[in-house]
């Protein structure tokens, strides 16, 4: 198992096509503390920045029982060159678990 921190999620990051995934909202404090131990393969130059992660843009590829911490945003896109978090925007937070591959 392996938990990433991630700024974007797709279903096509699963290595197969038939799996069950476990969505599940998180609070920040939770976030942060789950995304302690996690590799951070975030693309987004301003997600880096705001998560103190360097810019990571390997392909990924998730397998069961692997987590995906995905941070996200809610009203509005995050501009590339943001260096905080601009008004009127909020990271949201979820959990992805890879729970089964079924042939």
């Amino acid at each position: 198992m392996v938990k990433y921190l991630l700024s974007h999620w797709s279903p096509h990051m699963v290595a197969e096509p038939c799996y069950t995934a476990q969505h599940t909202e998180l609070t920040e404090d939770d976030f942060n503390e789950q995304k302690v131990d996690a590799v951070a393969v975030i693309r987004n130059p301003a997600f880096a920045r705001i998560l103190q992660v360097p810019v990571c843009s390997k392909f990924l590829t998730l397998k069961k029982g692997d987590i995906a911490l995905v941070v996200g945003t809610a009203g509005g896109k995050l501009p590339y060159n943001a260096k905080s978090l601009p008004e009127g925007l909020e990271l949201t937070f979820e959990k992805i678990e890879i729970k089964k591959v079924t042939a």
